[in-house]
């Protein structure tokens, strides 16, 4: 499903953001992405989601080969591509359900599709209740909720989530865990990049390992 092939990524300025990374994940698993602020792991994804592009190597994605994608195509990679980071970025004069539907809106769904998705996803991270209220109206906790509910509402096979419970305590990190295990239980394909420890112990998924650029540690779950 995703394919790291001695990826390395160099920024103008000359830092070696990745070296050499190599690493495989299957279709429907579940991973974090550790290391120390600064390892690489935003870039690993940015990479991933061809937000940014790497210097050297290959990675592909399903069956797309990054290195051979034109600007055309990057679109419609990105509708297998959820992508939920550490602040939720939601847009603070539209509504729950507006800001969920905006990738199916972008995508060109009938309203009658998009109001069907929508509510069975607010449904799924329980916020139904709440798809008329403003993003300032919510906590830091629901307003996570919204932004994985708009990565996740065009249903697409990967979700690619950055420090997704930084800011929260650790009950609600909790809580937003579930949600990802929810998902990847329907067959959705997780990587997760994160630094908090006490979070990754807490359940059993593989660990892909990064120290200043390189891969250490990426075991495969048996």
């Amino acid at each position: 499903m995703i394919e790291l092939q001695q990826v390395s990524k160099r920024y103008a300025n000359g830092f070696l953001a990745l070296d050499n990374v190599n690493f495989h994940l299957e279709a429907g698993e579940f991973a974090f992405l550790t290391g120390h602020s600064g390892a690489g792991k935003s870039t690993l994804l940015n990479l991933i989601a061809a937000i940014e592009t790497f210097t050297q190597g290959q990675i592909i994605v399903g069956k797309q080969h990054l290195k051979n994608i034109s600007p055309r195509q990057i679109p419609y990679l990105r509708r297998q591509i959820g992508i939920i980071l550490q602040t939720p970025n939601l847009l603070r004069d539209r509504t729950v359900f507006d800001n969920v539907a905006l990738p199916l809106v972008i995508a060109g769904y009938s309203y009658k599709e998009i109001t069907s998705r929508v509510r069975a996803v607010l449904t799924k991270v329980s916020l139904i209740n709440k798809e008329n209220f403003f993003p300032l109206e919510l906590s830091g906790g629901e307003q996570q909720r919204v932004a994985i509910a708009r990565a996740v509402v065009n249903k697409p096979s990967i979700l690619l989530a950055d420090e997704p419970t930084g800011n929260l305590d650790p009950d609600l990190a909790g809580e937003i865990l579930c949600l990802f295990e929810q998902f990847n239980r329907l067959g959705m394909t997780i990587l997760i990049a994160s630094h908090d420890l006490g979070l990754i112990n807490s359940v059993k998924h593989r660990r892909i390992t990064l120290a200043e650029g390189k891969l250490i540690d990426a075991p495969v779950t048996a």
